[in-house]
């Protein structure tokens, strides 16, 4: 039989632990108030972010530690004075459950506020500086996904530690799985679909593109279930990721937003070809001083290529900075030669025929 005395060493014993852990509570308290106070910020320091999220549970765990291994050190020194033996092995089964069920719990707890704050600390400082923004698009969605997928693991985890059978639970999600995935088939195909279009960067905001079928327009946005695209008359067309997967689409920015502009026209037989090449080059070089459409370091080309029916043939290149642009530049390149072949009495003839009577 346990004395007075050493039951008073026990409750003593106890005590001390149970200041112990409280201290240790308080001192990582201040520490979070003054070291970690910053950590309230989602722009400050990594650490001092994590050690602000973590904190609180930690203080939380220290404090229900210490009154737990202070009851059970009291109860293990001088139980018996007022449990029987059968009563004493009981509370000392629910305090350590207890205390390991705190621990899984701080665990899950901790380890779903760490990953918010490095999916956080990653879009804040490295998603930012990389070539496309598929981080971007991705981590928002897996900023909700990865902490409900943690506490679910951590609910299976407590689930078995009661000795609950967990088996027909994961075969229950694996059957669920399959008809949830059957049923939203379409949406899934688009969302992969919508993952292979943001990971390869092939296609950004304000592209302008155009699809198999004829659909062309500039890229508004492109998301996990669709790509929208604003059309030449400005109308919004939503196309699904599984068809932009499966179709050739022809993006007119990419590798650069310069577009190649081919003209085609040609002079009548009778003309001197070198003073044509001449005034051409003289004409396109004037173009590229002028014109604000013209592509940057563009190097304007002329040659001849066949004899036609009615005139010798030639075509013409030259850059355009843009797709609208395209367009202004083409007009002004025609409008140029023509002024200058008029000025040079350069004949472009219309289409003649030459016929013949025997009789």
């Amino acid at each position: 039989m346990i004395t007075f005395s050493e039951y008073s060493e026990a409750l003593i014993l106890s005590l001390v632990f149970a200041g112990v852990s409280f201290a240790a509570a308080v001192i990582l308290e201040i520490l979070i108030k003054t070291k970690f106070k910053a950590g309230k910020n989602k722009n400050s320091a990594l650490f001092k972010r994590i050690g602000f999220v973590t904190g609180g549970p930690l203080v939380v765990f220290l404090i229900l530690s210490g009154i737990i291994w202070a009851v059970s050190f009291v109860n293990t020194l001088a139980g018996e004075t007022v449990l029987e033996k059968n009563e004493m092995d009981w509370l000392k089964e629910i305090l350590f459950t207890s205390w390991e069920v705190m621990l899984i719990l701080l665990f899950i707890v901790c380890a779903a506020r760490i990953t918010n704050v490095l999916l956080d600390w990653y879009l804040r400082k490295i998603a930012r500086r990389t070539l496309t923004d598929f981080d971007d698009k991705v981590i928002p969605p897996l900023k909700r996904v990865l902490p409900i997928a943690i506490y679910s693991i951590g609910a299976i985890r407590l689930l078995d530690y009661f000795g609950f059978s967990i088996s027909p639970i994961l075969t229950g999600l694996g059957i669920g799985g399959i008809a949830v995935a059957l049923a939203i088939q379409r949406p899934l195909g688009n969302f992969f679909a919508g993952t292979s279009v943001l990971t390869e960067g092939a296609l950004k905001e304000e592209d302008f593109i155009e699809i198999e079928g004829g659909i062309a327009g500039y890229v508004s946005s492109v998301g996990w279930r669709s790509t929208k695209i604003r059309d030449r008359f400005n109308n919004l067309v939503i196309i699904p990721n599984s068809k932009m997967a499966e179709s050739v689409v022809t993006n007119f920015y990419s590798p650069e937003t310069a577009i190649n502009l081919i003209i085609t026209s040609g002079v009548a037989y009778e003309e001197d070809l070198e003073k044509v090449e001449k005034v051409v080059y003289e004409s396109l070089n004037a173009l590229i001083k002028t014109s604000e459409y013209v592509a940057l370091d563009t190097e304007p080309r002329f040659g001849f290529s066949e004899f036609g029916d009615s005139n010798i043939n030639f075509w013409v290149f030259m850059q355009a900075k843009d797709w609208p642009s395209s367009f202004q530049l083409k007009s002004e390149i025609i409008k140029i030669i023509h002024k200058n072949f008029e000025k040079n009495n350069i004949v472009i003839n219309y289409p003649t025929r030459r016929i013949i009577n025997d009789k």
